[in-house]
Parts: C-alpha cells; sequence; structure tokens
C-alpha cells in the first residue's frame, strides 16, 4: 500500500502550477510597468535634431497616436493635428485641447502601440486558464 503523501501527479501538477505561476507574474510585471518600459520594444525615435523629427511626423502622418518628450521634459500624449514646415499639432488626449509643437523642442516621439494593452489581455488570458484548470466543476 502506498502512503498517504502526494501522488506523482499531484507533484507534477504543483510544478506546473509554480511554472504558471512565474509566468504569470512576469507577463503581470512587465504589462503593470507601462509603456514607457515596453516601448523598447515597439517603435521609438529618439529625435536629436528638428530634421529627424519632422521626417518621423511625417512617417506618423495626421491622425496617429503618439507620445511627444520635450526638451524641458514635458510630456505630451495625442494624436498628430496638423503637420507644418517647422511646428506640428498634437490634439492631447487626456488633457484636451491641442499643442503646437516645434520639432526643435522635441527630444523623443514615439508611437505608444497597443502592445500593453496586449499584454494585459494575455494575462488576463492566462488567470483565466489557471482558475478553469484548478477547479474542474467549471
Amino acid at each position: 500500500m502506498r502512503g498517504s503523501g502526494k501522488s506523482s501527479s499531484s507533484a507534477g501538477s504543483a510544478r506546473r502550477w509554480g511554472s504558471l505561476r512565474k509566468g504569470l507574474v512576469f507577463l503581470l510585471a512587465l504589462a503593470l510597468t507601462g509603456t514607457e518600459t515596453v516601448s523598447t520594444f515597439g517603435k521609438q525615435s529618439p529625435a536629436s535634431d528638428p530634421a529627424s523629427v519632422a521626417s518621423q511626423v511625417k512617417k506618423f502622418g495626421v491622425g496617429k497616436s503618439v507620445k511627444v518628450k520635450l526638451t524641458g521634459g514635458e510630456k505630451l500624449a495625442g494624436h498628430i493635428q496638423s503637420i507644418g514646415a517647422d511646428t506640428f499639432t498634437v490634439k492631447l488626449g487626456k488633457a484636451g485641447g491641442e499643442r503646437t509643437v516645434p520639432y526643435a523642442q522635441v527630444s523623443e516621439i514615439k508611437d505608444p502601440g497597443p502592445l500593453t494593452w496586449m499584454l494585459v489581455g494575455a494575462a488576463l488570458v492566462i488567470v483565466i486558464l489557471i482558475v478553469v484548470a484548478h477547479h474542474p466543476s467549471f
């Protein structure tokens, strides 16, 4: 007769649970760091001169969602509303209104992309799968 210890399938299940939990923690930590850290994997353009900023803004085009960091450290988020020879206008998202930005004042412009929301969605799917796997009554 066997003892009342855990069976080998229970031990395997515990190992799988530990691996899934580590993966979930990693995904959640990555998602919670926000687009600032994740953006290194996405599209970004460190702008050093007005010509490269103008080129990047034109490449994005009117209507594109962008995050802009100004030389003074201020950050803007919104959509490109218009593009001019020396400036572009951003329709601000959360703050509302619009802001005309000279290319010379931009230190960085990037596409925030959907990567963060994709990671959050993936983490939620993993949580649901783990809950369902450990509660067969569902």
